[in-house]
């Protein structure tokens, strides 16, 4: 049928990216999330089913023959209701549904690459929310490659739609034997039908992605092809890089550290703040480090929303238990602003004395390596240079 291929660009381009927010925006649902997720999905596939059947028989009762540039349901719509002011109205309908659709990639990808910097398969800072409760870099990285894609496609949209069939075709039939192995694993109750079902969506998929590269493989198809082993790949040197700085920052072979009480002395000549962001072995050297030149010590640290404190305490009192930490909250999520007031009023309570402000930080094996970690050692010593801080040094170590 020669309507099919507009047809089939229009449910892709609506169907694809609203299901997958939905699988992956599970805990955005109220409670009970995965049943409300359940029920949300049931809705979104009898509509759709429901739409790709009507306005396919509408287009075989009324015999619609696609024309450059006007889309199918446009064809029908000027059929059925003519060009009086109910079509307009159909077309700004279907303007805002494609705008909706185009949301759903920047509510969704973000969100789908905070898990994979979760897990340690994508740079650190796609997991971090942004002031707006958003994954503000995400939402960059999703706005560059969209803009390099337009660009490399000059805008033809046509020539985009094997890149995009191809991707959600083969993400649906790994996803689909990823749920046949969970099925096989766990054995709950029910198992069988479930991985039989999951099974037989696998292979459905795996044909429609099968026939797509054979038929589109010199219009496009051939990139993503392409594309997805060198993705595949680069996560896996990513997360084989994070699995080597857990590994050197390790402190779980450092025995107990018991430490001599020491008074404090009545007049303080020089006192040092430690910036702990977590308690690896960089931050026991900046400690370290710290008692070596300083007759008053005090750690900071900055909780954003995901600091177990309890954990953290019970780690810090079996290593540095002379000197005190102080965990200070963040609503906003900012690291730099909590440090740079907490140094103002510490420097403040310690006048006419120079306060030094340790920064622990690991330096990788390679340069290239600290694409991978938040430069926030760079843009804590800028703002504390803004606020006139005269002494800010730097502990490395190196992995």
């Amino acid at each position: 049928m020669s309507f099919y291929p507009q047809v089939k660009e229009f449910f892709l381009g609506k169907s694809l990216p609203t299901s997958e927010a939905i699988s992956d925006g599970v805990l955005a649902f109220k409670p009970p999330e995965s049943k409300n997720a359940r029920l949300t999905l049931l809705y979104l596939g009898v509509i759709l089913g429901f739409m790709f059947v009507g306005i396919t028989y509408l287009a075989n009762i009324y015999h619609i023959v696609p024309g450059e540039g006007q889309t199918v349901v446009s064809l029908l719509g000027r059929a059925i209701l003519g060009t009086g002011p109910v079509y307009y109205f159909l077309q700004v309908v279907t303007l805002l549904v494609l705008m909706l659709a185009a949301n759903t990639s920047y509510a969704d990808f973000p969100r789908l690459c905070y898990f994979l910097a979760r897990d340690g398969f994508l740079p650190r800072q796609l997991s971090l929310l942004g002031d707006r409760l958003v994954y503000s870099n995400g939402i960059i990285l999703l706005s560059t490659c969209a803009g390099i894609l337009a660009i490399i496609f000059k805008g033809q949209v046509n020539a985009i739609i094997p890149l995009y069939a191809v991707g959600v075709f083969t993400s649906f039939t790994l996803s689909q034997a990823g749920m046949v192995r969970h099925w096989f694993e766990g054995q709950t109750r029910n198992w069988r039908a479930s991985a039989i079902m999951n099974a037989l969506g696998a292979f459905a998929t795996l044909i429609v992605l099968l026939v797509i590269i054979s038929t589109k493989f010199l219009l496009g198809a051939w990139l993503v092809v392409v594309a997805i082993p060198l993705v595949v790949t680069l996560f896996a040197v990513i997360h084989q890089h994070y699995q080597y700085v857990a590994q050197r920052l390790s402190i779980q072979e450092l025995a107990p550290r018991s430490y001599i009480s020491v008074p404090k002395p009545e007049i303080i000549t020089h006192p040092a703040v430690v910036v702990v962001g977590q308690l690896n072995r960089g931050t026991v050297e900046a400690l370290d480090y710290a008692r070596t030149i300083a007759d008053e010590i005090v750690a900071v640290h900055v909780d954003i929303g995901s600091t177990d404190r309890q954990k953290l305490q019970e780690k810090w009192q079996n290593l540095e238990s002379d000197i005190p930490l102080e965990i200070i909250d963040s609503p906003y999520r900012s690291v730099i602003e909590p440090i740079v007031d907490f140094v103002g009023q510490f420097q403040e309570s310690h006048p006419g004395v120079f306060t030094t402000i340790i920064i622990p930080v690991f330096v990788p094996r390679n340069w290239w390596d600290s694409i991978l970690h938040n430069q926030t050692t760079l843009f804590l010593k800028t703002a504390l240079r803004a606020k006139k801080s005269r002494i800010v040094t730097t502990v490395r170590y190196y992995l």
